[in-house]
């Protein structure tokens, strides 16, 4: 099975966890008034967020194990590891096309990047508690991480005059959805990372137990 294959079940699996949770706020926010379109758009951006903690080995509560490694220089063994890169490229693609879609605070690039950066050293960081060989914290990723957030937000800025492209920013005219503005971004990532922290190895063990009994008739 390829590793394109398990990346998709798992980022499911972690997505099917966080939907109820995203479903609940947005039932608290309907005094909100938040129109459908932004709506719809965050459940994108906590999707987005499910496939870079999958893609990226982030540990959850059952895999904590201390064991630092780390690599400091940039593109060392690019070349043997180009498709791993490739993919911390591709990952953060849809995270830099989301933030400013969604939020205006975020339309200045400059925002956008640091946040981005922030995520990926997070990320990195969080690398350090995974099992042994599973990860490895690496400024290459970083880089590539950080890359990918730029050319999101370039495609943002390519087709942010186009009509499905209104209605999907958070533009506040009054106080509350400027609050709303504020803390939404950050707890619609917080979110998805601590469901697919504690939740997400119970729904994942139980979609592969699906998928080898019923649909490749093995049972497990």
């Amino acid at each position: 099975m390829s590793d394109f294959t398990v990346l998709c079940v798992n980022t499911f699996a972690a997505y099917i966890g966080v939907v109820p949770f995203l479903v609940i706020l947005q039932i608290f926010c309907l005094k909100y008034k938040l129109p459908k379109r932004h709506q719809f758009g965050l459940y994108l951006y906590a999707l987005a967020i499910c496939l870079i903690v999958m893609a990226t080995d982030t540990p959850s509560l059952y895999q904590l194990n201390f064991y630092p490694q780390f690599n400091f220089i940039p593109f060392y063994q690019f070349t043997d590891n180009f498709s791993h890169y490739i993919k911390s490229f591709l990952i953060f693609v849809p995270f830099g096309l989301l933030l400013p879609t969604l939020w205006k605070q975020f339309q200045p690039i400059k925002f956008t990047i640091f946040y981005g950066f922030l995520f990926s050293v997070l990320i990195e960081l969080s690398q350090i508690f995974c099992l042994e060989t599973t990860a490895i914290t690496d400024v290459t990723d970083v880089i590539m991480n950080t890359f990918g957030t730029i050319a999101g937000y370039f495609i943002f800025f390519q087709i942010r005059h186009m009509h499905f492209m209104k209605r999907m920013c958070l533009s506040p005219k009054d106080t509350r959805r400027k609050n709303l503005s504020k803390w939404e971004v950050y707890l619609y990532f917080f979110i998805p990372w601590l469901v697919t922290f504690i939740l997400t190895p119970f729904i994942s063990n139980s979609l592969w137990n699906v998928i080898w009994n019923y649909a490749l008739g093995m049972p497990v």
